[in-house]
């Protein structure tokens, strides 16, 4: 039973010394928490307590104008900054103080820390400063020459307003009347049977035209005969009379005329040409015709 009670007393006794020996470091031994550019940050597990208090000290990059920033975590806060708000956080951005970023802005460097935690200050075992890094400037741009400004145009004068026209009463529709029923439709005239088409009258055989007839050449007119003595009157002529010198008549007159015959011949040959070219000219007529 005292074996129980002394092994009890002393874990409690270590539990007790281990924080102590903790924080029983000097302030240039190395930080438990971590400093950067950007703020601060507690170790794993651990968080800002009420009423602590977290201090740094800030210059320009090249080292001049240092200044301390204090923040003071009071419980109850009276509406004073930072008002109790990272009471219970592991981190604290150096941007937070409301007079940080006037004081340095065109960057900064961290150069010292201390927590209310913790003995050990960032910046006194040999801690080099963290430095944010600067925006470069950048060169002016050439605005160039400026140019006169164009003389205003003078506004258009709009004119007299013109009253709007009084609309138009909208006329009533028409009424459409009543409706006519629709004429029954009219069934249609049947057209009967178709009649058979008549076969066509054969035209007969077409005879072929006659070929026409050379006309024949007239014969050469025979040189006129002798006048006849006339008879004594009263007396028909025999059918051959005699010649003063006792000879026959010439055949080429006739007894009882005295026509040459010739002259006759010649008649005759004519009249049946001009027959023969009437009948060729008759049924060719026809033939067009037909």
């Amino acid at each position: 039973m005292r074996f129980r009670t002394l092994g009890a007393a002393l874990l409690t006794a270590a539990l007790v010394l281990l924080p102590s020996a903790a924080h029983a470091a000097g302030s240039d031994g190395p930080t438990p928490y971590t400093v950067t550019a950007d703020g601060l940050t507690l170790p794993a597990g651990t968080t800002f307590e009420a009423n602590g208090h977290i201090n740094y000290r800030v210059t320009n990059p090249d080292g001049t104008g240092a200044r301390t920033f204090n923040v003071h975590q009071s419980v109850p806060h009276n509406g004073v900054w930072p008002q109790a708000r990272y009471v219970g956080l592991s981190y604290y951005p150096w941007a937070a103080h409301p007079q940080f970023a006037g004081a340095f802005p065109d960057g900064y460097c961290i150069t010292w820390v201390q927590v209310s935690l913790y003995n050990e200050h960032f910046g006194e075992g040999g801690q080099a400063p963290v430095c944010s890094i600067p925006t470069p400037p950048v060169d002016p741009v050439d605005p160039g020459t400026p140019v006169d400004p164009t003389d205003p145009i003078d506004p258009v004068d709009p004119g007299t307003p013109v009253d709007p026209t009084d609309p138009v009463d909208p006329v009533d529709p028409t009424d459409p009347g009543t409706p006519v029923d629709p004429t029954d439709p009219v069934d249609p005239t049947d057209p009967g049977t178709p009649v058979d088409p008549v076969d066509p009258t054969d035209p007969g055989t077409t005879v072929d035209p006659t070929d026409p007839v050379t006309p024949t050449d007239p014969a050469l007119p025979t040189d006129p005969a002798q006048p006849l003595t006339p008879a004594e009157p009263g007396y028909i002529s025999e059918v051959l009379a005699a010649e003063p010198d006792g000879t026959t008549a010439s055949s080429a007159t006739l007894a009882s005329t005295g026509f040459p015959t010739a002259a006759v011949a010649a008649l005759a040959a004519a009249a049946l040409g001009a027959g023969t070219t009437l009948v060729v000219l008759t049924r060719r007529k026809a033939e067009t015709a037909s």
